[in-house]
Order: structure tokens, then sequence, then C-alpha cells
């Protein structure tokens, strides 16, 4: 290894390899990937233990960087040179196209990018600002941070960082500092949390929100859901039939009879709207939105529904099924009445009967309330089979 980067080997005696045959069977080893340098390195360490594996790597990293060309040489520029550039950098974009094909007459070696760096160094690249970026580097005032607590939660992290004029990563940073989060606070319940929380089936919540007594944030009917009902023909048996077939048995729905609220919800026009257009009735397009097979575009519950919920249907959430903390929680922010709607929960005493019995899964020990428990030791016992 007579060039430079022989330095790695030191003044090592070779005993069985020349510098040259080692150079030889590491380049060997380069060419068949990872497992071949290995190969090559236990070869000359076999015969040559008082090399370092640590040399013979760096010297497989030199022989490639030879491999890939010739070394990075720094460029001089002389005042000609820069006197060159500058003009034709001033005379316009026609004059730095001259500048840098002179230069590159001039120095064959050269290369454009060489040529834009040293312009963007030397400062003749002048670069538009953008909007508030003079505002980068400042130090937060008490009224940036004021902005920006107001409106953490409520708008996204771009958004704040357009009207403070900072990045997204300074927004973040700062926010982090305050003790305050960047996710914005989304209005609106899950079903299935929901559900999970007041005790009710999801069942019973889908068949809340299509009698008008829940709304949800976006109550069209997705494109999908309705392309998948075409396709399936269970459309062509309604409007034949005019009858609704059941898809699937786990999506038979709850029969909770209700009373509509006087005030029609959001969505009875979108639905009536989605009858007209597949010709059937409004009441067949809500029947398939309990079953599940036809979807909202959001189907998360608003805030401002399930408060009134809570006021006027509060005896639908039954009082003995909620824990301490959910029952406060619905009593200071959700207003809940516990008494009203007596006479239409009164209907739903027989149904609900099955949510008094709580049953311990046998596999995982978890508590199960009402009939869910059957379902829950049915796919308890497949994760269990699966492991």
């Amino acid at each position: 290894m007579a060039d430079r980067g022989a330095s790695a080997t030191g003044d090592y005696p070779f005993r069985f390899f020349s510098p040259e045959q080692i150079d030889q069977i590491l380049r060997e080893g380069v060419k068949r990937g990872r497992a071949g340098s290995h190969a090559a390195i236990e070869r000359i360490l076999k015969h040559e233990p008082g090399l370092a594996r640590a040399n013979l790597w760096q010297r497989i990293r030199r022989l490639k960087q030879a491999s890939n060309g010739k070394p990075y040489q720094r460029t001089i520029w002389s005042s000609d040179d820069d006197q060159i550039l500058q003009k034709g950098y001033e005379a316009g974009w026609k004059g730095k196209r001259e500048a840098i094909c002179r230069l590159l007459k001039h120095h064959p070696d050269w290369r454009p990018h060489v040529i834009w760096h040293h312009a963007r160094k030397s400062g003749l690249v002048q670069r538009p600002s953008k909007r508030g970026q003079e505002r980068a580097r400042l130090a937060w005032t008490e009224e940036d941070n004021r902005m920006l607590l107001d409106l953490a939660g409520y708008k996204s992290v771009r958004v704040i960082a357009k009207v403070l004029h900072r990045s997204e990563a300074a927004i973040r940073y700062h926010l982090t500092t305050l003790g305050v989060s960047s996710r914005v606070h989304v209005e609106g319940f899950a079903r299935t949390a929901l559900a999970s929380e007041l005790h009710i089936s999801t069942g019973a919540i889908q068949r809340f929100i299509v009698e008008g007594l829940l709304e949800v944030r976006d109550p069209r009917i997705t494109r999908e859901s309705l392309d998948r009902l075409r396709q399936s023909g269970w459309l062509r048996a309604i409007q034949s039939k005019n009858i609704c077939p059941t898809p699937n048995a786990s999506q038979a729905p709850q029969k909770y009879p209700v009373t509509s609220p006087a005030k029609p919800s959001r969505g009875k026009r979108v639905w009536a709207e989605v009858a007209a257009s597949l010709e059937v009735s409004v009441k067949t397009v809500e029947m398939l939105i309990a079953r599940g097979v036809l979807k909202f575009y959001d189907p998360t519950i608003t805030e401002n529904s399930l408060r009134h919920f809570c006021r006027h249907h509060g005896s639908f959430i039954e009082n003995d099924y909620l824990n301490q903390e959910t029952r406060a929680w619905l009593k200071s922010s959700m207003d809940w009445v516990p008494t009203s709607g007596e006479a239409e929960s009164r209907r739903l005493a027989a149904l609900r009967k099955h949510a008094g019995i709580v049953r311990r899964c046998v596999q995982c020990r978890r508590p199960v309330r009402g009939n869910a428990f059957f379902r829950h030791i049915k796919r308890c016992d497949r994760v269990r089979l699966e492991r």
C-alpha cells in the first residue's frame, strides 16, 4: 500500500502478503458486498495477525474513494475570475450565462456548481426574503406568547406559524417550553368511546343518531358506501320488494322505540336527498344507516348534541352503570339530568336488562357488562389460538 492510505498500517512488517496483494484482496472483497469485505479481512488477518481490523476497514474506504473518480480539489479564484463573475451577475441573466461559459472555458476542470457556490458565498446572489423572515430569530415577546397561547389547541401549527411569522419547528419547540401541547382540540366524541363511557351499545348510539337525538359532525353519506350498496344487489331488492334486507347478522339493528325530537336534525335533509337518488323511502335510508350499511363522512358526535341529549333525554343513561368520574363529568360539563325523558327510556327497560349482569372472562380476567361478553369470549379465544 504505497499511497497515502498506507499510513493506516504504519510500519508493520508484512510476512505473508505484500501491500499490493492486500489491496487486491480487499478490492475483490468489496465487489462481493459487505460479506465479501468481511471474508477478505478475515483472510488477511489469518496470515497477518499483527494488522488491526480497523486499519483494514479504513483501507477499504480509501480504495472505494479512489474508484469513484478523482479526489476533490479546491478551486483557486484569481482577481480576474472574480471580476468576470461580478460583471456577469451585474449584467443580468444573459451576462451571468456568458460569465459562467467564459470561466468554464478558462478552467476546463471546473464545474458549473462550483461557480454558483462561489457566487452565493460572494454575495452576488440576492435571495428574496420570505414574508416575516426578519422575525425568525427575534426573541419571543409577551404579546407573541399571548397570541400563541390563544391559538394553541384551536389552530394547527401551520396556521399559527403563518400568523406569527415563525417556522413550524419554532412553534412546536416554544409550545413545549411553555408546557402546552401543539395538538389541536377537535370538538366531538367518537361513537365507540362514547358508548364505552356511557355503557350504551354502539347500536343504540347509531339509533339515537338516526332518530335525531344525537348529531354527527358531517351527516353526508360517503360515495364508497353508496357504490358498495349498489354493487351488492341489496338496493335492487329494496326497490323491488320495498324491504330492507339484513346484510349481516352482526349488523342487525336494535329496535329502540325512541321519539324523534320536534326539531329535525341536520342529517334529515341530506338523507332525504339520498333517498330520492336511490328511489327508496327516507325510513329505508335511516334503517340502512342504523345497520351500518351507509357510512357518514364524519361520524364524530358533536358536543352540543350530546349536551342537548343529556338535558332532555338523560334517563337513557343508566346512572348505576357509570363510574364516579364519568358521572361527575356529565353533571358538570354536559348538564346531565338523570330524570329527563323517562317516558321514552321506560320502554327500553326490557331491552337493557342484560346490561345489569357483569361477567368476567376466563382467559384475560376482564369484566364485561351485558351481552357484549359473548362477543368478547369469541374474540379472546381467537387471539389465544393465534398466539
